[in-house]
């Protein structure tokens, strides 16, 4: 029986790696330009900060682009319906008048709110240093890992249509930020 299983895992990794570097090369550029291109992009997505000490889970909806756009928070419920707004001048998250702290996750000021305009961006333009076939959940996919800075790397896995399902950020080999996307629209 664990002969059949090791056979089966086997067989299906070369399924998955089986699509060529081109095939591969080809949907990235399609990615990228559905992103550079895009006039809007909006998603939900649950995002999960790990702080180390602690981790912390986030509910948000954006819209905009990575220099200009609109993150409202839909969780936790304390500051539910918060507004971040992003800008040349970077994001600022308020809510009732009051400047709300999401808290630092990297040395280099990343934060969960921060994470969300530099995945975009990422998709639209980023450094990409590796493509590979995987599957996320059910769905076969195309796992792409961005570049960040020198100890930030940024995987995405993409649906066949070239859509975001699932984000991993990574600092020094840690995953620190992880977000699942619903209701993806780029146009």
């Amino acid at each position: 029986m664990r002969v059949l299983a090791v056979a089966v895992s086997f067989s299906l990794l070369i399924g998955l790696t089986a699509c060529s570097g081109a095939e591969r090369e080809d949907r990235m550029a399609l990615i990228r330009q559905s992103f550079s291109e895009a006039a809007a992009v909006s998603f939900a997505a649950e995002l999960r900060a790990d702080y180390g000490d602690r981790v912390m889970d986030f509910g948000i909806d954006f819209t905009g682009v990575p220099d200009d756009g609109v993150i409202t928070v839909t969780s936790p419920e304390i500051i539910a319906g918060a507004q971040v707004k992003l800008g040349d001048g970077g994001t600022s998250l308020s809510y009732s008048g009051a400047e709300v702290y999401t808290g630092e996750i990297l040395p280099d000021g990343l934060s969960p709110v921060d994470a969300v305009p530099v995945m975009v961006s990422a998709w639209g333009g980023g450094l990409v240093t590796e493509t590979v076939k995987e599957r996320w959940g059910d769905t076969d996919c195309l796992a792409v890992i961005y570049r960040v800075d020198d100890d930030v790397n940024l995987r995405t896995w993409f649906d066949g249509e070239g859509l975001p399902l699932h984000a991993e950020f990574t600092f020094d080999g840690y995953t620190v930020i992880t977000a699942d996307f619903y209701d993806m629209k780029v146009e």
